[in-house]
């Protein structure tokens, strides 16, 4: 288990964020196609009323876990779900909590 993954998942703002980015035709209803082309750190901040150098460092907790992915386009920088490094996670966690090894 990568303890990234674990400081990652530790903080409510990260847990928050990811819900966004799971469900973000809820969160964000007049962002057209949010889910393939992500959302932005300014999209973010808003929801979570902080600001956009604060979740940039919840952004690069959650890239450095694998959690999330980035694309630049311009100056703008889009994040969605990475979803096999989430299911890796999940895996990982379930063997931790379990008491399994990896063969």
């Amino acid at each position: 288990m990568d303890a990234r993954v674990i400081k990652a998942l530790a903080c409510e703002s990260r847990l928050k964020i990811l819900d966004f980015l799971n469900w973000p035709e809820l969160y964000f209803p007049d962002v057209p196609n949010a889910r393939q082309t992500g959302l932005t750190n300014k999209l973010i901040c808003g929801r979570l009323c902080i600001t956009q150098e604060s979740v940039s460092l919840h952004m690069r907790r959650l890239l450095e876990a694998e959690l999330v992915s980035a694309t630049k386009v311009g100056t703008r920088v889009f994040y969605k779900r990475n979803e096999p490094g989430i299911d890796q996670a999940i895996s990982s966690l379930c063997e931790l909590l379990h008491g399994r090894t990896r063969q």
